[in-house]
């Protein structure tokens, strides 16, 4: 009985820590065979406020791109959660980032062209330089002042997206300790020598939902058509762990469904799925199969709280060819399409359900780390 009692408080802690900061992940875990691990359980950090200011500066990289999408000097309109960016590229391929609202009169800059590095609002005919400085008024003399100037935002190029950081370089000027890049997430099949397809859809959804879609294992069987749903769960599982910043894996053991790839064309049985996240939106699913390796990588653009655009990467070590690559982007866009029509049916009022089952792990951490750091819809 003694024993027992240890146990409990021991859970009861590591409950009651959960209910501090997600209550959907002490709706998961009451059973100790559920809980992830003692390290996920004990994380430090249960408040944004709590963050240091390289942390808040990693959850703000947005993707609001292809590298290709970018033209020189010609203006590209963004969104993100309902602010306005304008973006462009100068002829040496340097990035820059603006709000989309000129100082004057507020109208749109995307709107307007990039004339000698400047970009120029199409009202009146003001320029503004990449840092956002006023420094062109067609017939007046002005003298410079602060009041007439836009925020910048950086923005970088990684394995053809671009990123775009929310938090002003006005913030970053004061608190220049915390303005690397470094974290941001580049895959290693990148220099593995392996084809890739892209794309991207847009989604009458929040973006959360579409990356716990990405995060979900059991509804690959009923879904698509590549699922097992004679089979649906996984033969043994690996709850997550952390591995980098805000980086979380779980690994999945899986029979192949004689319809999927693996089975059907190669004759493997068996694979792995290794499902990862890192926030504040990418994921990650690298499916192994004997010598091959297909791995999807999301990031699910949040222009608003009910509309998406989610970007899509696919490599693949096998099939490198033309034919290959258009076979791979059918079948994503296929998978893509599928998902769209349960997604955009979700009401995001109800999107977290009542009851978590045994295989929510991975995506109900997600959740429960995305309400605390990067952002809670209003229900009401």
């Amino acid at each position: 009985m003694k024993i027992f009692s240890i146990h409990f408080v021991i859970t009861s802690l590591l409950i009651y820590q959960i209910d501090g900061y997600a209550p959907i992940l002490s709706r998961l875990f009451r059973l100790k065979d559920k809980l992830p691990s003692a390290s996920l359980l004990q994380y430090p950090k249960l408040d944004y406020t709590e963050l240091t200011g390289q942390e808040k500066y990693d959850l703000q990289w947005y993707v609001i791109a292809r590298s290709d999408e970018i033209l020189s000097d010609k203006p590209y309109p963004v969104q993100i959660w309902d602010n306005k960016y304008v973006v462009w590229k100068s002829e040496s391929g340097e990035y820059s980032a603006l709000d989309d609202a000129c100082a004057h009169k507020g109208a749109s800059l995307s709107a307007g062209k990039v004339c000698n590095g400047n970009v120029v609002c199409p009202y009146h005919g003001y320029e503004f330089n990449t840092n956002g400085t006023l420094v062109n008024v067609p017939g007046i003399c002005f003298r410079p002042s602060p009041v007439y100037n836009l925020n910048k935002y950086n923005i970088v190029e990684r394995g053809g997206w671009l990123y775009l950081n929310t938090m002003t370089t006005n913030v970053l000027q004061d608190n220049s300790s915390f303005t690397s890049d470094a974290n941001i997430y580049v895959e290693p099949e990148i220099d593995m020598d392996c084809s890739v397809v892209h794309l991207d859809m847009e989604y009458k959804c929040y973006s959360r939902i579409l990356s716990e879609n990405s995060l979900d294992i059991m509804h690959i069987a009923f879904v698509h058509t590549f699922g097992n749903s004679k089979k649906p769960e996984p033969i043994r599982e690996e709850p997550p762990v952390k591995i980098g910043p805000n980086h979380y894996r779980s690994t999945y053991f899986y029979e192949a469904g004689e319809q999927s790839l693996a089975r059907k064309v190669f004759g493997i049985k068996e694979l792995t799925v290794e499902n990862e996240f890192i926030l504040p939106h990418t994921t990650i699913a690298r499916i192994i199969f004997g010598q091959y390796v297909n791995t999807v990588i999301t990031f699910a653009l949040p222009v608003g709280e009910e509309k998406s655009r989610l970007f899509v990467k696919t490599y693949r070590n096998f099939w490198q060819n033309p034919m290959g690559d258009m076979f791979t982007k059918n079948s994503m866009l296929t998978t893509m399409l599928q998902d769209k029509a349960i997604v955009e049916s979700i009401d995001s009022r109800f999107m977290d359900g009542k009851f978590n089952m045994k295989f929510d792990k991975l995506q109900n951490t997600y959740v429960a780390f995305y309400k605390r750091f990067v952002h809670l819809i209003d229900k009401n």
